[in-house]
């Protein structure tokens, strides 16, 4: 059975446990919790990378 609700872009992000740590605290502070209870660090990044998509200019690179 499909999961409810719009598909979500898969996007793969390596992190070392202190970025995890930080995402993590980050996410709890904001709310996004799984229904477990955990933070999801997976729902802050993806509105990270749909702010930055809409708001980066064209050709931006660090």
């Amino acid at each position: 059975m499909p999961r409810p609700g719009p598909v979500r872009p898969l996007v793969g992000v390596k992190m070392d446990a202190n970025q995890i740590q930080e995402y993590d605290q980050q996410a709890a502070h904001e709310g996004l919790l799984m229904k477990s209870g955990k933070p999801n660090r997976s729902e802050l990044i993806r509105i990270k990378l749909a702010f930055a998509d809409e708001h980066m200019p064209n050709g931006w690179r660090p």
